[in-house]
């Protein structure tokens, strides 16, 4: 239930609440004055409105006061609803009576004294019997309106808590998925310095060694972000090429072709070192001669296409889904489906004229322009 101070804060703005009752009073005059002269008693639509106006004027002071009892004694809520319907009814009959005072002693004002005039208090509860049918209803009105914002609001509030928390959530699942592909790079970095250490090849891994450290220090930078512009993506792809290329030496030849106009793209961050990596661990690593792999990026209308493609065996029977096998392309499956969800596709498959091509399919959307800057433009090169 909502606070006391907050429900003081809902309360309508008082411009809105005179509007309201001043559009009523006019309305109520324009239909006493089109009464009368359909009567043949012709009256000045201006007296209609000095007659009328008052008493429509007078709610503005009971609205705050209705909102503030309905809201200590909600009618509309159990249990114990009907002594709270009473407190409210009566309320009801109060505020009607007291419009009925305003107004006659407002006519008795416009029209002058009149001889045959019966005491107020008399003629008041009189008028009461029949004024409280129509007018009465204005209260609960009030009540109800009020009570219909409230709970609008409240369910607004609801919805946006709820989704502020599902945003917190797949966030949290984001953070995890690229807290979980770290280690698997590292391990798999560290198991190529290891080999290299064990056949005797200092140097190089000395180099390799330095690599990863530039590696891990791009990794820190963009440990809190998601998203990334593609040249980005492909400076960190080039460095862990660059290691690779120690590894395999002549026997590893990989072209980067992405389209200038697709180089400020948005793309999740690490999403194409994962297959690359599968690339070569699959389609590369097992042949004694030369692999290529090729990284492609194309915009095709509204979508951004990656593609990385290795010439190697394909997929054959009982692994026909590399996508499935490791860490890495799972990760990369739920992090597109996280982000994107139905916007976006994955799919490892055997390329028409031999080999494996891993596919990412995005919507297209432009880098922040802070981002734009950062990180020279690649174009088509050979790792």
């Amino acid at each position: 239930m909502s606070s006391l101070p907050r429900d003081r804060a809902a309360y309508p703005p008082w411009w809105v609440i005179l509007a309201i009752w001043t559009a009523w009073g006019l309305f109520l005059s324009a239909q006493v004055a089109v009464y009368q002269r359909l009567g043949g008693r012709p009256m000045p639509f201006l007296t209609a409105v000095r007659l009328n106006l008052p008493g429509a004027l007078i709610w503005l002071v009971f609205t705050p006061a209705a909102i503030w009892l309905g809201r200590h004694f909600p009618p509309f809520e159990n249990p114990g609803w009907r002594r709270r319907v009473a407190v409210n009814f009566l309320a009801g009959a109060v505020a009607v009576f007291l419009e009925v005072l305003v107004v006659l002693v407002n006519q008795r004002w416009v029209r002058g004294p009149v001889t045959d005039d019966v005491p107020l208090l008399a003629s008041g509860l009189r008028s009461f019997v029949w004024w409280f049918p129509s007018d009465g209803p204005l209260y609960w009105a009030i009540l109800a309106i009020d009570y219909g914002v409230r709970h609008h609001r409240r369910l607004r509030e609801r919805e946006l808590r709820a989704s502020q928390l599902e945003a917190q959530l797949a966030e949290a699942r984001l953070q995890a998925l690229k807290m979980q592909l770290q280690p698997h790079f590292l391990f798999n970095a560290l198991h190529t310095i290891g080999q290299l250490v064990r056949t005797g090849q200092d140097t190089l891994a000395v180099q390799v060694v330095a690599g990863l450290g530039d590696l891990l220090r791009r990794v820190l930078d963009g440990a809190a972000t998601q998203e990334v512009p593609l040249k980005q993506e492909l400076e960190f792809l080039r460095s862990y090429l660059d290691i690779e290329q120690v590894r395999f030496r002549d026997r590893l030849k990989a072209v980067v072709d992405a389209d200038p106009d697709t180089l400020d793209a948005r793309v999740p961050y690490l999403i194409l070192q994962p297959l690359v990596e599968n690339a070569i661990h699959h389609g590369i690593a097992p042949r004694a001669t030369v692999g290529r792999l090729l990284i492609g990026a194309r915009r095709i209308a509204g979508s951004l296409h990656l593609t990385v493609r290795d010439d190697g065996s394909g997929l054959w029977a009982g692994r026909t889904d590399r996508a499935s096998q490791g860490v890495g392309l799972a990760n990369t499956s739920e992090r597109l489906r996280q982000l994107y969800g139905d916007a976006a596709s994955f799919e490892v498959v055997n390329a028409d004229d031999g080999g494996t091509v891993a596919r990412i399919v995005l919507p297209f959307r432009l880098a922040a322009a802070e981002w734009q800057g950062a990180g020279e433009g690649e174009g088509e090169g050979e790792g």
